[in-house]
């Protein structure tokens, strides 16, 4: 279920919380439904446990999942609508899309790139 980039510039424990919420925006995880486990996790991507309870720490943080001891970890009820992620990764994005504009990249090309990125998704 989770594919990891082993060449990517994208840290691990970020490619795995991308691809939670991913599946929790696509509804393969709803409100409320048990995550598999940081353990099955690990063992199915062959990642460290460590690496992984990161992943899961930083949604915990950011209000997206939550936890129950003995139990497990759980999508929040408002995860879907949580626009905490989107608002800081608009503010991390900020700069580099300065940086483009400074180097020559027109918005054109730029917009196509996004248009093409998220057609991916569909």
């Amino acid at each position: 279920m989770f594919e990891i980039d082993q060449r990517s510039r994208i840290p691990i424990y970020e490619q795995i919380k991308n691809q939670l919420l991913l599946y929790i925006r696509m509804g393969v995880y709803k409100a409320n439904e048990q995550l598999p486990s940081i353990r099955a996790v690990s063992q199915q991507t062959g990642i460290n446990v460590n690496t992984v309870k990161r992943a899961f720490a930083d949604l915990e943080a950011e209000g997206v999942i939550y936890s129950l001891v003995g139990r497990g970890c759980f999508v929040s009820q408002d995860a879907v609508e949580n626009t905490s992620i989107a608002d800081k990764a608009l503010k991390e994005i900020e700069p580099e899309i300065r940086s483009m504009k400074s180097k020559g990249v027109d918005k054109k090309s730029l917009i196509s790139m996004i248009e093409r990125i998220y057609s991916e998704d569909d």
